[in-house]
């Protein structure tokens, strides 16, 4: 047998980047680290308590294609609307154990209009029947106009005042917004001038967060310019995410809006991953 030939030797520069890598990584985490430490310095100087949380969800009884599922891993389907309720049983009774004094309220977003259901409350049952008595409906038009809920919302909720002298001390409450919007073909007008939403976006206790599920051939629909349009409502503190019909991602992404809007850092620097020590 012949002896197989000889390889060239590894040229230095290889060797010294090789080498060198370990330390670029570490120079990387380090500057990534600094820039999340700067951003969270950057909000304000709030208190960082679980208070309760007084939650209007704003749950899109409107669909696009009736025979849109989603499917679980055993085999089980279900509708859109069907999956939300799910997912909202969920995260409701979550939230519930983690602050019993946790208040929910249901906005119902239909074809053009939305529909205050149910008033804040912490009765569970209240609130899980009013989700459960909504039905699914056709969506027919081209856009939705969210300053129509703005003018709810100006009616029904009072958000605590923010005081610089007393930032360290707790509000007795914050106010959050959830939006789950699952329409693909209606596009969301949120106008920048609207005067409320202006004073929303400045209420240091009042947060909007974005749960968009929407049909998985984003060729055929306008699945890109709807979460565009709902990134208006992001006013720098908002979690945002959006799924096609996948059972597992709207789970993992209701689990994600558990978080207390004091407690938890800004979305782009959230780490899900577990490490362990060595």
């Amino acid at each position: 047998m012949e002896s197989p030939e000889k390889l060239p030797p590894v040229p230095q520069e290889i060797i010294e980047q090789e080498t060198a890598n370990p330390k670029k990584a570490l120079d990387n985490e380090y500057a990534e680290l600094q820039e999340q430490m700067i951003a969270n310095l950057q909000k304000p100087n709030l208190p960082n308590v679980n208070v309760p949380e007084k939650i209007i969800i704003c749950l899109d009884v409107c669909y696009d294609d009736p025979s849109s599922l989603f499917r679980l891993g055993d085999g089980t389907t279900y509708t859109p609307i069907n999956m939300l309720k799910r997912v909202l049983d969920f995260f409701i009774h979550s939230k519930h154990a983690i602050n019993k004094r946790t208040e929910f309220a249901l906005v119902v977003l239909k074809d053009t209009v939305p529909y205050f259901v149910q008033n804040f409350t912490n009765n569970l049952k209240d609130i899980l029947s009013a989700i459960d008595y909504v039905n699914a409906e056709e969506s027919k038009s081209e856009s939705f106009d969210f300053q129509k809920l703005f003018e709810i919302l100006k009616q029904e909720i009072e958000i605590p005042e923010y005081k610089q002298s007393d930032c360290i001390i707790p509000p007795p409450y914050v106010v959050r917004m959830i939006v789950l919007f699952a329409r693909s073909n209606c596009i969301p007008v949120i106008s920048q001038e609207d005067p409320y939403f202006n004073f929303l976006k400045k209420q240091l206790y009042f947060y909007i967060d974005i749960l968009l599920a929407h049909e998985e051939d984003c060729a055929l629909y306008k699945c890109a310019e709807v979460y565009d349009s709902l990134q208006d409502l992001d006013n720098g503190y908002s979690y945002v995410f959006e799924i096609s019909k996948n059972a597992t991602k709207i789970h993992d992404c209701i689990a994600k809006l558990l978080a207390h809007p004091l407690q938890r850092p800004l979305q782009k620097n959230t780490d899900y991953t577990f490490s362990s020590k060595t």
